[in-house]
This record gives structure tokens, sequence and C-alpha cells, in this order.
């Protein structure tokens, strides 16, 4: 792919369905959507509307029951679950509201797995490792335990491994959901950077209005069916994706 070329993330027509006991319930009813690089989008709706799963949908974390999920016109349930899972890892950045960071390693060892499962080198990863958490304020952290950081301060080291393959698109689940405003004003700062330097799709879902009101375009999911809320451009598309930024 040419490097001046934005990458699209799609789902189409897609409906997919929670199973409780004897019953099921439709929480995707048939949502077509298209997210491009260079933009932050917020995905909104009341607890329960269908904001995580459609995110865990964009990110291959689960299928569809019907429907497509592309990237860039590929349909990523065509492809085996291996070349599916190598895909996805180089393409998708994924930071949920709880941090998910393994306590028996370092904060730099956690921010370097996605690297070493993509069979990198340690010494390089170890390097980007430590770029990273400089960007994030935590670069004399690297050697501490999860438990030793706050909240917020666990919430960057996510961000940091979410970045590490430097991902096309970052998905973010409530990303300062469980923070101090101020905390939280910080996250937000660094979604934005991801953004204008470094030309990701950012697309977040959350209740945040101060997170919500920055991005470029809301989505709002209600009864199963996903709507255009408003269109407010924050910033112009920068010029180069994350390829050559992020250098």
């Amino acid at each position: 792919m040419n490097k001046s070329t934005y990458r699209s993330l799609s789902v189409i027509k897609v409906v997919k369905k929670r199973f409780q006991s004897s019953f099921s319930q439709i929480v995707l009813n048939r949502v077509t959507l298209s997210f491009s690089q260079g933009l932050c989008y917020a995905i909104a709706g009341l607890s329960g509307a269908g904001k995580t799963t459609l995110l865990h949908l964009l990110a291959g974390l689960e299928p569809p029951d019907s429907g497509v999920i592309c990237i860039d016109k590929k349909n990523i349930w065509q492809l085996s679950s291996v070349d599916r899972s190598r895909f996805l890892n180089q393409t998708i950045g994924l930071m949920f509201q709880s941090p998910f960071l393994i306590h028996e390693l370092s904060i730099g060892e956690n921010v370097m797995l996605p690297g070493l499962i993509a069979g990198k080198s340690r010494t390089d990863c170890k390097q980007w490792s430590m770029a990273l958490l400089k960007m994030v304020g935590l670069q004399n952290r690297c050697n501490s335990r999860p438990s030793e950081l706050s909240g917020g301060q666990q919430q960057r080291v996510t961000l940091a491994r979410a970045l590490f393959n430097k991902p096309s698109f970052l998905l973010a689940d409530e990303p300062t959901g469980n923070l101090d405003d101020q905390t939280g004003k910080g996250i937000i700062q660094l979604l934005l950077t991801c953004k204008n330097q470094w030309g990701m799709g950012v697309i977040v879902s959350s209740h945040d209005q101060e997170l919500v009101k920055k991005m470029d375009q809301i989505y709002e999911i209600k009864h199963g069916v996903a709507q255009e809320k408003t269109m407010q451009i924050t910033g112009s598309k920068p010029k180069l994706p994350q390829e050559q930024r992020m250098l």
C-alpha cells in the first residue's frame, strides 16, 4: 500500500446477538459504519447498548452473526485464524477500560509484548518500548511492576502497549472511565496525538462528554441501530499516516 493512502475499517450490515439462557437479544441490528485513518470517532450510547460489542467486532475479537467486517475491503473473517491474528496485531491497537497488565512483568516488558508476539527482536522491542514510555511520561518507571502504579499511570502503559506495532487504528473502550478529571484530560490529549501526529484512526466508546466532544465524528447506538449524531471536525487530517510519523 502506498504510504500516502489512508486505510479504512468498515462494518457492513452486521448483526450481533447476545444469548441468555433460553432466548437471544439482538445487540446490533444490520449496522453499517465506516472509519478512516486520520480521524477520531466516538461510539456513544447507554450502558448495554452495544458499544463494547462493536469495538470487539472491529478488533476481530469475536465474529458477527451475520454481515462483514472489512479492513481495506478485506473481510477479516475470511482469513485463517493465524493470518487474522497476525494481520490484526499489526493493524489494530486495543486499549481496554481495565488495563489488563501482567503483574509478574515489569512495565517495560508489558509494553514490549505485542512486538515479541510479532517476532521482533528483544533488543528492538526494548528500545521502542522505552520510546513509547517516554511519550506517555513514564520512562522512569520501566522497571516498576503494575501494582506500583496509579490507575492513570496504568492506563498510560496500556496506551503505550496498544501503540507498539504502530497500528492504523486505535480502539479504546471507556479510556477515561476509571480516572479522575485531570488524569482523564491527559489521556484525551494522548489519544488526539495519535491522530494529529501519527495519522491513526481513533475509535473510542465513552460516556465522557469531555472526550466525546473532541471527536470528529460521533455515532450513537440505540435499540441496536447506529446513527450519526453530529459532525464536528476538530482539526485537519495530518499529511502523513503513522508509518512515517512514528519513527
